[in-house]
């Protein structure tokens, strides 16, 4: 029997500067916010879902690539103590290594890239998966080094990949 997961709703993105990070995911990579950035103070039933202890400021935004506001969704997270200092997250915690972020076109993609000056970390590098399923695959990071594996599906048209 399974738990009748039907899809993934949204990934949280936390960063250290949170205007930094708005601005890079929807000026840059054109995310678009579903309703407006909001701030608040972690309450106890927000404190228990993220496993956060303490008196915390939160600023976040829900951002997507898709005109369906139900679509999956990037949590972007901004987390501040009394002191309006980022909570620190230690090298030793794991947590999410990469994005996969499917674009329709590549070549405008890393033009988009280049036109403001975003570090690419590899590629475009055209991957073969299996017999018949190719993808291109540009790599680069977001302000905090979260790794971002821009995504190419040629041969699938508007299918997930």
């Amino acid at each position: 029997m399974t738990l009748g997961i039907t899809h993934l709703v949204h990934a949280n993105v936390v960063c250290a500067d949170f205007d930094r990070s708005f601005d890079f995911y929807t000026r840059v990579l054109g995310a678009r916010l579903i309703g407006q950035v909001f701030e608040f103070d972690a309450a106890a039933d927000f404190q228990a879902i993220l496993d956060v202890t303490g008196s915390v400021r939160c600023k976040a935004a829900l951002l997507t690539w898709s005109d369906d506001d139900a679509a999956t969704y990037l949590d972007l997270l901004f987390f501040a103590d009394e002191r309006g200092e980022p909570v620190p997250r230690t090298a030793k915690q794991p947590g999410l290594a990469r994005l996969g972020l499917r674009v329709r076109d590549m070549t405008a993609t890393l033009a988009r890239i280049r036109e403001h000056d975003v570090p690419v970390v590899a590629g475009p590098v055209t991957l073969t998966p299996m017999p018949g399923r190719h993808r291109h695959v540009l790599t680069i990071r977001d302000p905090d080094g979260t790794m971002l594996n821009l995504m190419e599906f040629p041969e699938l048209g508007s299918g997930r990949g």
